[in-house]
């Protein structure tokens, strides 16, 4: 299985800061993209306290879970970060891929893929990294500090053993006061950025949690947990509900009479095993009379995802996890049901097919925070958030408002109470939802297309759409020179001698180049899906790992590893099992190409051979095939060429 591995804090901080100078870009994300503030209405909510320049952040899941993906949630325009769920099982076996958002969106993932330390020092990190870029003021405002009051909430999981286990315990005391791991990660900031180490960064990483249970979590002990993240924690707690409490009847009514996603089948077991809805109500009023007592939050978000039978070929698992659009109007019926039960009195979170069109809206109906996650796995990722709030801030300049509570108010109610504007207008915008043919299964049953070609080590059609959609930011572009090159291969001889034998033509087409880095690939398949042809980017183009370590671990794949060894670059390389290095000396222009029994010496940058040198001669019949070199020293130059920064090349800066 494909596992993470963080980049050091130093690499990092490097990447982000010359990545900015040199391409006006963030971890591929161009600054045009970035969400600024610009004298606009006012955006900011209260959550559990505390407050968010903005109600919109990415739902725990692959946008939060490593430090540069809650750098590229926040320069989008997230100031309400919801941290992928931790729980005691920190080294898990996920299916891949693992997410499927061809149409509607499906998933099979589960919790943070890192273990607790790691996960715990990518959120501080990451913390870290969004205080120096607001210090740098990268958002290029008037006001540096406009509109970046951010909130950290943490997502943590699954049943009450895990959570009250002691590295659980651990972990949430560590993240309420990181003060160690910051003063760390401050020591590494690398020295040309050494003025950034004096920030007075934030120590108190979080104070909420939205809870996430196991599906079919008992009510009993979902409130066992809850309490004790109330009282022992010191924690605000949002529950994060299941679609299944509304009832079979209801859920498939609205799923297939109203929508019309036949195609579908909800796993029976979950009408047995999950909450339900007024076992959830007794639960959230005792719990909420614990909260009130403690001067501390409780609430609820709608919604988890929901369980289906898997029908398809894309996974391997039974069971698959339904998102987007159909979603929404599930989760949007849940947050009508309760606020006819508790009015607008108790916080509700919201996520559910949230996208740039409807986000407005749902800010109408008092949901605070709404998390989104399918919508960003769509072309241009991150680089859709900023649209959400573009869209917000014009329907609030549109009825004149100069607030959220102003907007709410002024939305379509002629309510001037906030609490009775909410109700109002949570019922009209679950009327809108249901008579609005975008959530039904008719519009929502295209796929990305597929053109006949497919994918290689070199060229493509250069759309760039698998650079975006990568949550991790695995994915790169890279430049080199388009070259074609006739080669002579050589092979050893009957007695042992080396033999010329003739070769074949490399040809590279295009200057614009695509690779990954392996290290922040965890082979979920997201490009795949969107990446016209066939293949799968994170499979056929050239994977780079950050370490030895880590590409002597992942041995099934293909793959390129770089590193500096006495004054020389080395790239190693895994092809089809074979091993090869090719090693520059760039002081006396040479260079040498090694497989496991023969040395060709070269000169550097031009290739041209000097010398063929057999250490194997018993292996007779084994050919060293010199494409590989040629493609081997494209991809040295291209990567390495420091006019484009990416990971690879970032660690010998």
């Amino acid at each position: 299985m494909a596992e993470l591995h963080p980049l050091p804090f130093d690499h990092l901080v490097r990447r982000m800061f010359r990545e900015f100078e040199k391409q006006q870009s963030i971890f591929d994300l161009p600054k045009q993209k970035f969400y600024r503030s610009n004298g606009g209405p006012d955006t900011s909510v209260e959550f559990c306290g505390m407050k968010a320049a903005t109600p919109v952040g990415p739902a725990a899941g692959p946008q939060t879970q490593m430090a540069q993906n809650l750098v590229l949630s926040w320069l989008g325009g997230s100031r309400i970060l919801e941290l992928k769920t931790v729980q005691i099982l920190d080294q898990l076996t996920i299916s891949r891929p693992c997410i499927d958002m061809t149409n509607v969106g499906y998933n099979v993932e589960w919790s943070q893929e890192l273990l607790l330390e790691q996960s715990l020092r990518e959120y501080v990190a990451g913390h870290i990294l969004i205080e120096m870029l607001i210090a740098a003021n990268a958002l290029e405002q008037n006001d540096p500090l406009a509109k970046t009051e951010t909130i950290f909430d943490v997502s943590v999981g699954y049943d009450l053993k895990g959570i009250q286990s002691q590295q659980i315990r651990n972990w949430l005391h560590a993240i309420k006061d990181a003060t160690a791991i910051v003063e760390e990660l401050r020591r590494q900031i690398p020295a040309e950025f050494s003025h950034y180490r004096d920030l007075p960064f934030k120590t108190k990483l979080a104070k909420s949690i939205t809870l996430s249970t196991f599906h079919g979590c008992p009510a009993q002990e979902i409130e066992s947990i809850v309490d004790f993240l109330l009282t022992e924690m010191d924690y605000h707690v949002i529950i994060k509900m299941n679609p299944p409490m509304m009832g079979k009847e209801k859920l498939e009514y609205l799923l297939y009479d109203r929508l019309g996603y036949h195609d579908l089948e909800v796993n029976p077991k979950v009408y047995q095993a999950n909450i339900t809805f007024d076992d959830a109500v007794e639960v959230a009023r005792r719990l909420k009379n614990t909260a009130d007592r403690l001067g501390k939050t409780v609430g609820v978000k709608f919604s988890n995802t929901l369980e289906v039978i898997n029908k398809g070929k894309f996974f391997s698992d039974e069971i698959m996890y339904l998102s987007g659009p159909p979603l929404h109007v599930l989760a949007m019926a849940l947050v009508e049901d309760w606020r006819k039960v508790f009015g607008a009195g108790m916080p509700i979170s919201f996520s559910a097919g949230i996208d740039q069109h409807n986000f407005p809206d749902a800010v109408a109906a008092g949901l605070v925070p709404i998390t989104t996650c399918s919508d960003l796995l769509k072309p241009g990722g991150y680089g859709r958030l900023h649209k959400y709030l573009l869209n917000l801030e014009n329907k609030m300049r549109e009825i004149g408002a100069v607030s959220v509570d102003d907007y709410i108010i002024k939305w379509g109610s002629s309510k001037d109470d906030i609490g009775a504007a909410i109700i109002a207008n949570t019922a009209v915008l679950m009327e809108k939802i249901l008579s609005d043919p975008r959530y039904t299964q008719t519009k929502n049953q295209s796929v990305p297309r597929k053109i006949d070609r497919h994918l290689v080590l070199f060229d493509c059609i250069n759309c760039d759409k698998c650079i975006p959609v990568c949550p991790n930011d695995a994915n790169f572009y890279y430049d080199l020179q388009p070259l074609e090159v006739e080669h002579a291969n050589y092979r050893i001889g009957p007695e042992g001698e080396v033999e010329e034998i003739p070769g074949d033509v490399l040809r590279i087409a295009e200057s614009h180049q695509i690779a990954n880095y392996a290290d922040f690939c965890n082979e979920c398949g997201n490009c795949d899906v969107f990446c016209p042809e066939h293949g799968g980017p994170y499979i056929k183009k050239p994977r780079f790992f950050g370490s030895r370590e880590s590409w002597e671990k992942d041995a099934k794949s293909n793959g390129f590893f770089v590193e500096k060894r006495e004054g020389a670059i080395l790239l190693h390389g895994r092809i089809e099992d074979h091993f090869y290095t090719l090693r520059v000396d760039t002081a006396c222009n040479h260079a040498h190409f090694i497989d496991h029994a023969l040395v060709v010496q070269l000169e550097w940058p031009n290739l041209e051979v000097i010398h063929v040198e057999n250490f194997e001669p018993q292996l007779v019949g084994h050919v060293l095939d010199m494409r590989i070199c040629h493609q081997m020293a494209a991809l040295l130059k291209g990567v390495l060429d420091d006019k484009l920064v990416n990971y690879a090349n970032v660690i010998f800066a």
